[in-house]
């Protein structure tokens, strides 16, 4: 079994990203995201086969899981890298149901776990609907 654990301080006027932790075996991977809001933080899970193609959408599921004590509504749709402007960015496409938006989000990868940047997109995608809950 390996584990991942990136401790993070990202702050943000509404919400901060803590820790991305992930662990895997030969046949398992879990995915434990933590936000800090409102002087509390919130874990989101997500469990998965350990291929690393599935890494991103995991972590990405694991974040909106984090997300449901302010809004449940939102739906993973794809978690993929992308290329632009020159740069590897983190893309994540979500879906609103209740307002029928497509909402897409992207973060540069970061240098020591290109994990963390799907969280932080996954957060950039919903962080307009999410400032109307806040």
């Amino acid at each position: 079994m390996t584990a991942s654990v990136t401790n993070l301080r990202v702050e943000t006027a509404r919400i901060a990203l803590i820790r991305v932790v992930e662990m895997t075996d030969e046949r398992h991977a879990e995915v434990r995201v933590t936000l800090h809001w409102e002087g509390k933080e919130h874990v989101g899970t997500s469990t998965g086969i350990p291929a690393d193609s599935e890494r991103p959408a995991l972590v990405a599921a694991a974040t909106l899981d984090a997300l449901t004590v302010i809004d449940d509504q939102f739906r993973l749709v794809d978690a993929t890298p992308a290329w632009a402007g020159g740069l590897d960015v983190a893309m994540v496409v979500v879906e609103d149901p209740e307002t029928e938006r497509v909402l897409v989000g992207t973060a540069l990868f970061d240098n020591d776990n290109r994990q963390v940047a799907y969280a932080k997109a996954t957060l950039d995608a919903v962080n307009r609907s999410l400032g109307q809950s806040l």
